[in-house]
């Protein structure tokens, strides 16, 4: 599957808190190695994504972009 696909499905399910990458890659019914994850982190855009040491896991949060100029 297009990473670049997988991304827009995740942009579109992701809400104002942050969320468990891994969940909802299973929500969509994707399973992706490490490597495939990272790269699709690259291709979301407007998305914040941090890696939580301890529980390994990747949180992605929607970046605010209110108020912010160019």
């Amino acid at each position: 599957m297009d990473l670049r696909v997988v991304a827009k499905l995740i942009t579109a399910k992701l809400g104002e808190e942050p969320a468990d990458l891994d969940k909802l890659l299973e929500s969509i019914g994707v399973e992706l190695t490490w490597l495939d994850k990272i790269k699709l982190v690259q291709h979301l855009e407007g998305v914040e994504a941090v890696y939580h040491a301890v529980s390994g896991k990747i949180l992605l949060r929607r970046v605010n972009t209110a108020g912010v100029s160019t």
